[in-house]
């Protein structure tokens, strides 16, 4: 049973290539989401098993209060996770499962069966005051991932790597942890040259009401230019797609129509989520970051990203497209391409094929 966080889609893209190799070594793989996670993983795997599992909805601050609202949430998320971990133990035998895979979702551990944790944030990268609760935040991760039996870092080891700190640890809290390399639907494709169609791409992601911010600071400013725009909107539950001058929304897209578009466009504008770099990293695509406000794994790999020479980020309550188009010239764009070796080895092993 496959398992993605549902706080956006980014989780579930990226175990599309996982699901696919379990499904090519002979696995019956049941999917259990919720919500748009849910939607688009029926669309994607729609031979599968799928199981609805609740998860914990967030409330997320129109400003940069995240520490502080998500604080506030903390025994309300423990309360959830406590109810979805004992539906997890009935599931698991009412479908017979034999192996849990989650990303990023700690409640999902069970002494019946062989559960395999997904995450790359080990090393949680905080701001401000914040800093006074990193003992108390590595100390609760830690506590959840000593539950699973096997953890997996969507990264490689050594360099070139994209979680930076993020996966770094002196000493990793579980002994059988495995870098899977990244994870990217998109590396399954055989992407090809595309003729150029857009001058940007915009891919909306992540929490409301932030998306929403994003995506209407995004139009005021781009409305009316001599550019060809396209806005990806990130809700598998739509279909109509809407033009309105330059600007052209389209809510959902199949794997190899969203790669033949980031082939078509000169440059992306997104949120800078890991699952989102990884994906971005197979096409070598110039891109323009706006992190979150508030989500210091953005911040963090965004600065880190500008540092390195790889893409230019701009804050949302500082965006100026314009400037941010113009900058982006001067970054060279990161490539890089998982052949999944190591994934698919482990795999065999686990379904009893080596």
């Amino acid at each position: 049973m496959v398992c993605p966080l549902d706080w956006g889609l980014g989780h579930a893209t990226r175990m599309v290539p996982i699901i696919q190799l379990f499904l090519e070594n002979g696995a019956n793989v049941i999917i259990a989401a919720d919500n748009a996670p849910l939607e688009f993983l029926k669309q994607r795997f729609d031979g599968c098993d799928f199981v609805k599992l609740p998860g914990f909805e967030p409330s997320y601050p129109k400003g940069k209060g995240m520490a502080r609202k998500m604080a506030l949430q903390f025994p309300e998320m423990k309360l959830k996770a406590k109810k979805t971990h004992k539906l997890l133990q009935q599931i698991i035998d009412e479908k017979e499962i034999h192996i849990v895979v989650s990303d990023n979702r700690y409640e999902l551990f069970s002494d019946k069966v062989h559960t395999i944790f997904i995450t790359h944030q080990l090393n949680i990268q905080s701001n401000g005051f914040q800093k006074l609760f990193s003992p108390f935040i590595r100390w609760q991760i830690n506590t959840y991932l000593k539950k699973h039996d096997e953890l997996w870092i969507p990264d490689f080891e050594r360099a070139p790597k994209l979680s930076g700190k993020l996966s770094q640890l002196k000493k990793m809290p579980v002994e059988n942890y495995l870098f899977v390399g990244p994870l990217s639907r998109f590396s399954l494709l055989n992407i090809k040259p595309q003729k150029k169609k857009y001058d940007l791409l915009v891919i909306l992601s992540g929490p409301e009401p932030q998306r929403t911010i994003f995506e209407k600071k995004l139009e005021e400013q781009l409305t009316g230019k001599k550019l060809d725009i396209v806005f990806l909107l990130g809700q598998p539950s739509k279909q109509n797609s809407i033009t309105k001058g330059n600007i052209t929304k389209i809510p959902h897209l199949n794997d190899q129509d969203f790669a033949n578009i980031i082939m078509s466009s000169e440059i992306v504008v997104s949120r800078p989520g890991y699952s989102t770099l990884m994906d971005l990293v197979v096409f070598g695509k110039k891109a323009i970051f706006v992190p979150t406000p508030g989500q210091t794994e953005q911040e963090y790999l965004a600065k880190t990203l500008q540092q390195q020479g790889s893409y230019f980020f701009q804050e949302q309550d500082k965006l100026n497209i314009e400037t941010a188009i113009l900058e982006s010239s001067k970054y060279q764009p990161i490539s890089m391409k998982n052949n999944f070796g190591v994934l698919q080895e482990r795999i065999s092993q686990l379904l009893g094929k080596d």
